[in-house]
């Protein structure tokens, strides 16, 4: 088994590493970019995976960091930043202004991904002014301990995202590349990362040289009362959990797929097959199939920075599943996405798959129990004059009447109350220009079948 093993990985790092060209070239243009940084006074340093050669052959990305003093303030950062980086940016194919805690430039350089981003330098981590000031420290702490462990890294990285749990973005909600490199470090090896995480369980707590141990549930609550299903402690910060993103599902898929992985060792484990081209009326037959009913929220929004969408997009998708069920309709799954539509418009879709569309016309109201006489005789006086379907009768000891529904339509309900519930401040500004509620079979015309498909194979 071992000896198979051996032989898978290595058969993948020949495919994953990057060559001595594609090295030199990457060097190259980021030193090149640097250099027009530079040329306008002020520092200018490499990071991420590309820094501390962990990326992955064709990734085609950069991380630069225009280093500021700590004498000019937030609002002069920024500006000069911006300032700068625009500056540079004007030598690229194209670029646009992105926003994360502060505003950033993201640009095409020769077919590369470039962000330049605006930060402090700073001589010590305790000394931080903003969340992304720590980056250099990340860089600086990796590139002191990842010699030789490189390869392992790139084996994880590309495990992890043939089991669709790597990236940290909202949209995924799993392993960053930090977090894989940290991982890396604590279990010494890409086969020891695996070995240990078929016997994780949520609540893991892993301190960077100090071991592993389980958490509470109450040590385990982070920010916004979210149960963390793995604690990494950043190493450059100890009030910090690098896996803060990572969900409870995203968690338990890399389990599985750890656990999959060393019961059947496969080269499928790391590279997936081309998903098979389905069609319209393929699509329709597998919806027909499962004997529920779809309905698919849509909308146009202007093309976004994905970590300021989705946030909202699952909010909505909160508010609209609240809703659903308190007209009583049974929810059975759902997806959210933010799919391209142009070059500068996106798709927000909200699927929903509900045991029915359809509720009859009676509903079942219940009151106060029978004992409560003050109470039930409210009951009754409100309900005089009502136009009920049945006269108030008890039922299990209490007051109950049947009321004729509001809503019998799943659809009917969303196109009367969505404007009503919190969807996010831009998500609600653009779906009040105007949303469709699709069912059925109407989904396969207007919404991208690879979605439809991802979602009926999740």
């Amino acid at each position: 088994m071992q000896s198979e093993i051996r032989t898978i990985l290595t058969t993948v790092i020949d495919r994953i590493k990057p060559t001595p060209v594609e090295r030199d070239e990457l060097a190259k243009l980021a030193r090149k970019i640097a250099g027009y940084v530079e040329e306008e006074g002020v520092l200018c340093e490499l990071v991420g995976s590309a820094a501390r050669n962990t990326w992955i052959s064709g990734e085609h990305d950069l991380d630069l960091f225009i280093m500021f003093p700590t004498t000019l303030n937030r609002e002069e950062l920024e500006d000069e930043g911006l300032r700068i980086a625009k500056s540079v940016a004007e030598r690229s194919d194209s670029y646009e202004i992105r926003y994360a805690e502060h505003p950033y430039v993201h640009g095409r350089f020769e077919g590369y991904r470039v962000d330049l981003v605006p930060c402090y330098r700073l001589s010590s981590a305790s000394e931080l002014k903003s969340a992304v000031d720590r980056t250099p420290f990340h860089n600086k702490y990796i590139l002191s301990k990842i010699g030789g462990l490189e390869d392992d890294v790139l084996l994880l990285k590309q495990f992890m995202k043939r089991a669709n749990v790597y990236g940290s973005e909202l949209r995924v909600c799993g392993f960053s590349g930090f977090l894989c490199e940290l991982l890396i470090l604590n279990y010494g090896s890409f086969q020891g990362v695996i070995d240990a995480a078929c016997d994780w369980r949520d609540g893991l707590l892993i301190e960077p040289g100090g071991g592993t141990s389980q958490r509470s549930q109450d040590a385990g609550v982070g920010h916004g009362g979210v149960w963390e299903p793995l604690c990494m402690i950043d190493p450059t910060d100890p009030h910090r959990n690098v896996a803060a993103a990572l969900s409870l599902d995203q968690f338990y898929v890399f389990v599985d797929a750890a656990r999959g992985f060393l019961a059947e060792p496969s080269i499928e484990c790391f590279f997936a097959e081309p998903a098979p081209r389905i069609d319209k009326p393929e699509m329709v037959a597998a919806m027909a199939a499962r004997g529920t009913d779809l309905l698919a929220i849509v909308f146009e929004i202007p093309d976004m920075v994905e970590d300021i969408a989705y946030p909202q997009l699952y909010k909505m998708r909160e508010s609209v599943l609240a809703l659903l069920s308190e007209h009583e309709f049974t929810v059975l799954g759902s997806a959210a996405g933010v799919l391209p539509a142009s070059e500068t418009t996106d798709t927000v879709v909200l699927l929903i798959e509900l045991i029915s569309g359809k509720l009859p016309p009676l509903r079942k109201h219940e009151g106060p129990p029978a004992y409560m006489r003050k109470h039930a005789e409210r009951f009754k006086m409100k309900l005089a004059g009502e136009d009920t379907l049945s006269n108030v009768y008890i039922e299990d000891g209490r007051y109950v009447v049947d009321l004729c529904r509001t809503y019998q339509s799943a659809k009917d309900l969303l196109e009367s109350e969505l404007h009503s519930r919190a969807l996010g401040k831009q998500l609600r500004k653009e779906a009040r220009e105007g949303y469709a509620v699709l069912e059925g079979s109407e989904i396969v015309d207007a919404v991208d079948l690879a979605f439809l498909s991802r979602y009926f194979k999740k």
